[in-house]
């Protein structure tokens, strides 16, 4: 039996007509993880009360080691995603409260509003050309009836090196968990690209797409419902677009994230419903997991062997709910589920 570590699920995208296997591209142009971002990042967390007595000190502090618009809009990022939290009483209650950027600059707790609005402040006193977007977002969770969740939702749009680039610091900033806010940075919702944030974000203004052909609302709602978490295996927003387009397209699996690893997706069927004894390849490479295993109804059926970092096997699946979890290199024998279907 798998000793199983609890993680939040979310909802990811693959598709499946007759046998198809999809090579997945690149993944989102992620702000690039590196010594020098890394450095910046534990500078601007450095910042203290003196540092944060005003908007134009603050600002200054944390843009003061940066060098470019992108080095600069990604310290305040990271400073606004650590220093402010989602006000759940406020989610709970419908009663958004008090987001003017000072307010928020002040209590350090807000909605979206004030998130969006504190950004925005620390962005103008910093020489960055910013403005706030509103719209709906849908995080790809649903309801008791299995209609999509969709709220009321501000962000950010900024012109970092003469092109405009998508921030969303209250996604970035954490979760929310039943009555509760989590604390999770996440790096993703900073420049996120326009092809992605169209699944997820629609702007009222339809210029805030900053796609070519913009879509409708109506189109909008009738796009494959996902989580932000999909990109982070390598999946893109073309593949998922083709995918679903596909007569056989019956849903997407579900995947719940598993924390502190790096994991890409390169071979995988890409529908939820998949057929019996029908053969499909998995091919997963990360160097943060130690082990691959495939289950029916929990109980394992394969073990995907291993080649350097990549784990690589063809599955022919019995009837049963499948799923694909993985072991962390520093967590023997507790496996973490990532990829979830239904086999018919």
């Amino acid at each position: 039996m798998l000793k199983r570590i609890k993680l939040e699920p979310r909802i990811i995208g693959f598709f499946l007509p007759a046998l198809v296997v999809l090579v997945l591209g690149t993944a989102q142009a992620e702000f690039p993880k590196t010594l020098r971002t890394i450095a910046l990042e534990k500078y601007a967390l450095s910042a203290k009360p003196s540092d944060e007595k005003d908007f134009a000190t603050l600002a200054a502090f944390l843009t003061s080691k940066a060098k470019g618009d992108k080095e600069k809009a990604w310290c305040i990022y990271r400073w606004v995603t650590d220093r402010i939290s989602y006000n759940v009483e406020a989610l709970l209650t419908k009663m958004p409260g008090e987001n003017s950027a000072e307010s928020v600059f002040k209590s350090r707790v807000c909605v979206c509003e004030g998130y969006s609005r504190l950004f925005l402040k620390l962005c103008s006193e910093a020489g960055l050309e910013t403005v706030k977007v509103v719209g709906i977002a849908r995080s790809g969770s649903k309801d008791d009836k299995g209609v999509p969740s969709i709220e009321s939702h501000a962000w950010n749009a900024i012109k970092l090196d003469g092109k405009w680039e998508f921030v969303d610091s209250t996604w970035g900033s954490g979760s929310v968990d039943k009555k509760a806010f989590v604390k999770n940075f996440d790096p993703q919702f900073f420049m996120i690209p326009p092809e992605q944030i169209r699944f997820t974000h629609f702007p009222e203004d339809s210029k805030w797409q900053l796609i070519e052909q913009t879509i409708t609302k109506e189109e909008f709602d009738k796009q494959p419902l996902l989580r932000p978490g999909f990109f982070k295996l390598g999946f893109t927003a073309a593949n998922l677009s083709k995918a679903a387009k596909n007569p056989s397209f019956a849903g997407f699996p579900e995947l719940f994230e598993v924390a502190g690893t790096k994991i890409k997706v390169i071979d995988a069927p890409l529908n939820v419903k998949l057929k019996a004894g029908q053969v499909f390849k998995v091919s997963i490479e990360s160097a943060d997991i130690s082990k691959v295993v495939v289950l029916v109804n929990e109980k394992p059926i394969l073990y995907i062997p291993r080649q350097g970092a990549i784990f690589t096997s063809l599955v022919k699946p019995p009837v049963g709910s499948l799923l694909i979890a993985v072991e962390k290199s520093n967590e023997k024998n507790q496996f973490s589920y990532l990829l979830k279907y239904r086999v018919e």
